[in-house]
């Protein structure tokens, strides 16, 4: 009885030492290699975070110095680099179900056939069968704030959506250091 016990005890530890190494792999993996982006500080646009965005070197036309589109005390934002990248952000408040309430009406959506390709932390790449377009969509939260982030209603190809979401998953909030 003793041996059953040891040996159980022993394929347990060894199954949760696994199921570390798996935690420290999703971990790594957020803090993916940013080499095509360039950060953007969002606190002068009232948000205390900030965002990998593409650079030149990306190849989707993001040569330009990005440019935010805000009207001071709106609860919307607008980033913008060159005409292939535009990610719209607005701050939800304290609504938690956004994400799972958007998602449920983009799978209802008869006209437009969503396929999701990736999902992941409150955020989605899609695709509208129809017009054989990508879209991403993502609720992020930042202290108590939830954050929606969407792309332009006309979509983009999968190479720019792609780097969208990559964008939105690098949203955190700026460690101040007083």
């Amino acid at each position: 009885m003793k041996q059953k016990f040891l040996f159980f005890f022993l394929l347990f530890y060894v199954w949760q030492g696994c199921q570390n190494n798996n935690k420290t792999q999703d971990n790594e993996s957020v803090k993916e290699d940013y080499y095509q982006f360039q950060r953007i500080d969002l606190q002068k646009f009232d948000i205390d975070a900030e965002l990998m965005v593409p650079d030149a070197t990306a190849g989707i036309g993001a040569s330009f110095k990005p440019e935010i589109v805000h009207s001071p005390g709106d609860f919307k934002w607008i980033v913008k680099i060159g005409r292939n990248f535009e990610l719209n952000i607005e701050d939800y408040g304290d609504n938690s179900f956004r994400f799972l309430e958007m998602r449920k009406k983009l799978l209802k959506n008869k006209i437009f056939k969503i396929e999701i390709l990736k999902e992941q932390n409150n955020q989605i790449l899609f695709i509208r069968n129809m017009d054989k377009t990508y879209h991403v969509y993502a609720v992020k939260k930042l202290g108590d704030i939830h954050y929606e982030f969407t792309c332009r209603e006309s979509g983009y190809t999968k190479k720019v959506a792609e780097f969208i979401f990559k964008s939105i998953q690098s949203f955190k909030k700026i460690k101040n250091e007083h």
